[in-house]
């Protein structure tokens, strides 16, 4: 990155390596939701961008042991003697540990000294977690251990119901914004008729005399009950670990100021971006998704530009059907095949539904029997042409095309994945 910050903007790609391009000191407020440890595969679940199909996602938060070969050596060095010596925790809880520390000493080099961070997290390993942040931005610079409670569905019969999570607000130093008057709450009717023998009118600020109540409000506790988002609610966009706007609003009126710049390294679909830009700040998010980091770009509306996810390496590493969704939509401006399985050679397609796409996965050289069970998906899809983008196709592919246009009147486009990049 240059000089000069960019904001308003999403970054795709491992936030790990992207902060290292963040100038130091150069961010007001951080707030990261990332993954906590649960030992869930969330799969197959729908995302909602505005103007535009539900897409499926999925996302893992499980299998950390297979990321150890990722870790700073000398970092995981320092778990693997506790992981030695204490056999109590969770197989793998070390390595995440070291991956959250990893992320989480940029973030304090990227915060400005009267910036606050806040760490959401779960029972699975918060106080994993505190432990850390204890290190990296010192113990006595933890101002609140926040708990987020809620109502929900269900209990277990041996247990009591989980239902709350944690939320961690370090400052960098002494020095940090907090704004005391944009989160008051309203007093419970109770605490008004109990002081009104000696205030005039609390409602209307009038004759405080004692000075037991503030005209603005009371003080919000260090627990806070918001409910989760419901189903049927506008900003519900499907996302399985999407927070509730309320919960940001909060945060980002009490840590930050106008046109400071909130950064979220683990954006997912852009509860805080959204916010950030509602309440006049400047925002910076990343997503190591480009799904994600679509569905965001759409909720924030389509200026908001993505940068990065699209070198050979990244590309390598998405799945096929983020990879099919990334040249149908953003590429090629169309829309996807709602169905992962069983979509019967089609892809997606473009220009309004007229013509069919097909996305072969990632250096993958496409066969001329391959061009053959196309020209057959099309036929079933009443269509008269069709695009096949791959990273490579055999001499004969092209062949089996001019045979197809010759004897079937079907016209089907080979375009190459280099080509669409440019």
């Amino acid at each position: 990155m240059s000089s000069e910050l960019t904001t308003n903007v999403i970054y795709c790609g491992d936030c790990k390596d992207i902060l290292k391009k963040i100038l130091d000191e150069s961010i007001d407020l951080i707030y990261l939701d990332p993954p906590f440890f649960s030992q869930k595969h969330y799969e197959d679940f729908w995302a909602y961008g505005q103007d535009d199909n539900p897409t499926k996602m999925e996302f893992s938060d499980k299998e950390w042991e297979r990321l150890r070969h990722s870790i700073d050596p000398n970092i995981l060095r320092e778990y693997e003697h506790i992981e030695q010596r204490w056999q109590g925790g969770h197989k793998g809880i070390y390595v995440y540990i070291a991956y959250m520390r990893e992320r989480l000493e940029q973030c304090w080099r990227v915060l400005n000294p009267t910036g606050t961070i806040y760490l959401h997290c779960d029972w699975h390993a918060s106080h994993y977690l505190k432990v850390m942040m204890d290190v990296i931005f010192g113990y006595t610079n933890l101002k609140n251990e926040i708990i987020w409670c809620y109502r929900g569905a269900g209990y277990p019969k041996k247990d009591f119901g989980k239902r709350h999570d944690t939320i961690f607000r370090y400052a960098k130093s002494e020095d940090y914004i907090f704004n005391l008057d944009e989160v008051r709450e309203e007093y419970a009717d109770a605490t008004v008729e109990r002081f009104k023998h000696y205030i005039g009118n609390v409602r209307g600020g009038k004759d405080f005399g004692l000075q037991k109540l503030n005209p603005k409000g009371r003080q919000p506790d260090d627990w806070w009950q918001i409910q989760p988002i419901a189903p049927s609610a506008k900003e519900r966009l499907g996302y399985p670990t999407q927070k509730p706007e309320a919960l940001m609003e909060k945060i980002i009126k009490a840590s930050s100021n106008k046109n400071d710049i909130v950064l979220d390294p683990f954006c997912g679909c852009g509860t805080t971006l959204a916010v950030a830009k509602k309440l006049g700040r400047r925002f910076i998010g990343i997503d190591i998704s480009r799904v994600a980091c679509d569905v965001t770009r759409q909720r924030l509306g389509n200026s908001v530009n993505v940068i990065g996810g699209e070198s050979k390496e990244e590309l390598a590493k998405m799945n096929p059907h983020e990879f099919a969704r990334l040249v149908i939509v953003e590429k090629m401006s169309g829309i996807v095949n709602p169905r992962k399985s069983g979509d019967m050679g089609i892809d997606g397609w473009i220009e309004m539904r007229a013509v069919p796409v097909q996305v072969k996965r990632w250096q993958h050289k496409v066969q001329r029997q391959e061009i053959d069970k196309f020209k057959t998906a099309i036929e079933r899809d009443h269509k008269e042409r069709g695009i096949i983008v791959a990273n490579d196709f055999s001499k004969d592919c092209y062949a089996e095309v001019a045979r197809i246009e010759k004897e079937h009147k079907i016209k089907i486009e080979l375009k190459l994945v280099e080509d669409i990049f440019k």
